[in-house]
C-alpha cells in the first residue's frame, strides 16, 4: 500500500497536529508550505481551492472542516471521485442554544433594554410586549442535527414544535413533521420559526415572500443555517411594514453583512455575526472527528458526516 499524504488546509489547535504524527507515524501530514504537497496529496483536512482540485490526481477523500458543503464542490468531487465528509452533528447543541438565545432575547425584548442601557434609560413600558415561549408554536425549517436540537430544547421551554424536511420522517422532539412542499401550510400555524435546513439547490430561496406572509403578525424569525434560505428583499419588506415581529439573524446572503446593509439599523433585527457555531470551531472536535474518519478510511469502515454528492449534505 503507497503512503497517504494528508495536505492540512485548515487552522488546528495547538499541538494537535504533533498528536496526529505521533499516532500515524506512516502517514505524511503536509502543508502548503511542502512542496509538491497537491499532487501527492490523497486527503485533506480542511478545504483547499477549489481551483487546485483538478491539478489534486491522488486526492480520494476531502474531510471539510464545517457542516455546509460547497455547492461548486459537489460536481468537482462526483466527477473526481473524491469521497467528502463533513462536521454534521457536531454543532447541534452549540447552534440550538443560539437560536433559542436569539429567541428569548426578542421575544423579552433584551436588544431594546441593551440599547436602553447603553443611553442610561430606565423605561419598564419594555414588559408591555415582552411574551413568553411557553406555550406557543415554534416552526423548524429542517429537522437534521441542528433542527431536531432546537425542537429539543424548544421542547424544554414547553413549546409546541413542528417542522419540515426533505423527507418527513418522524422527530422525538416534534409534534408533527411536514414534507418541505407543505412549508406554508406548516409556518400558518407558527408563531415562531427556526430556519436550519442546509442550504442546497432546492433550499436556496425556499422561505420567500408567500412564506413569510403566512407567519402571524407577532412570528419571530431566527436564521441560524444559511443566509440564502431566506429570501432578503422580502424579509426586510415583513419586518419593515409590521408583518412579523422581529427576526434574529446569525447568517446572511452576504458576509461580512455590508455596512449600508438595513438589518444593521432595524430596531427589530438582532444581528449576530455567523458565529453560532464557533465553540465546535475553536475546539478539539473537528479535529478528534477527523481521527475517528481517517482510522475508518484505513479499515474500510464507514466514515461519519459522509455527504451525499447529489444532495449536497
Amino acid at each position: 500500500m503507497s503512503k497517504h499524504t494528508v495536505f492540512v488546509c485548515h487552522w488546528l489547535p495547538d499541538g494537535e497536529l504533533a498528536r496526529w504524527r505521533a499516532e500515524f507515524p506512516q502517514i505524511d501530514f503536509a502543508d502548503a508550505t511542502i512542496s509538491n504537497v497537491l499532487s501527492r496529496a490523497d486527503i485533506t483536512y480542511g478545504l483547499p481551492d477549489l481551483a487546485t482540485l483538478p491539478n489534486m490526481a491522488r486526492l480520494r477523500w476531502i474531510q471539510l472542516a464545517s457542516a455546509g458543503v460547497p455547492a461548486p464542490l459537489c460536481p468537482i468531487a462526483r466527477q473526481q471521485n473524491i469521497r467528502v465528509t463533513n462536521l454534521a452533528g457536531l454543532y447541534g447543541p452549540t447552534i440550538a442554544e443560539h437560536a433559542l438565545a436569539m429567541l428569548l432575547g426578542l421575544n423579552r425584548n433584551l436588544h431594546v433594554v441593551g440599547r436602553n442601557q447603553g443611553v442610561p434609560k430606565w423605561d419598564r413600558s419594555v414588559a408591555d410586549t415582552m411574551r413568553d415561549l411557553q406555550g406557543k408554536t415554534l416552526a423548524v425549517v429542517g429537522l437534521g442535527n441542528i433542527g431536531t436540537n432546537i425542537a429539543r430544547l424548544a421542547r424544554a421551554f414547553g413549546m409546541r414544535v413542528v417542522g419540515c424536511k426533505r423527507t418527513p420522517t418522524p422527530c422525538p422532539f416534534a409534534d408533527r413533521v411536514y414534507p418541505n412542499t407543505e412549508l406554508v401550510a406548516m409556518l400558518a400555524e407558527a408563531d415562531h420559526v427556526a430556519i436550519a435546513a442546509p442550504l442546497t439547490p432546492t433550499t436556496d430561496g425556499m422561505v420567500g415572500r408567500g412564506a413569510l406572509f403566512a407567519l402571524r403578525a407577532e412570528a419571530i424569525l431566527v436564521n441560524v443555517s444559511r443566509g440564502p434560505i431566506v429570501q432578503e428583499e422580502s424579509l426586510i419588506e415583513v419586518l419593515r411594514t409590521g408583518r412579523i415581529r422581529g427576526a434574529g439573524l446569525d447568517v446572511f446572503a452576504v458576509e461580512p453583512l455590508p455596512a449600508d446593509h438595513p438589518f444593521w439599523t432595524m430596531p427589530n433585527v438582532l444581528v449576530s455575526p455567523h458565529y453560532s457555531g464557533e465553540t465546535v470551531n475553536t475546539g478539539s472536535l473537528p479535529a478528534q472527528r477527523f481521527l475517528r474518519n481517517l482510522r475508518a478510511f484505513q479499515t474500510g469502515e464507514l466514515q461519519e458526516g459522509l455527504v451525499d454528492l447529489v444532495h449536497g449534505y
